[in-house]
């Protein structure tokens, strides 16, 4: 099978909800991903993926850092 690249603008949800909500559209059974974190104080104001994705996984998850 070959990759399909998408790309998606939602300036209303964050990057991590934006990915579940992919998910749960595609209907997918793995997500594979890089975590990478920041300052406690830039993801306090901006929120950070890896975070929400940790907290709300929908499906298996593998995480390279």
């Amino acid at each position: 099978m070959r990759p399909v690249i998408r790309t998606s603008v939602a300036p209303d949800i964050s990057v991590g909800d934006d990915i579940l909500s992919r998910l749960s559209d595609l209907d997918a059974d793995l997500l594979v991903m890089g975590a990478y974190g920041h300052s406690r104080m830039r993801e306090m104001v901006f929120g950070g993926a890896t975070r929400t994705i940790v907290r709300h996984m929908t499906v298996p998850t593998l995480f390279s850092h």
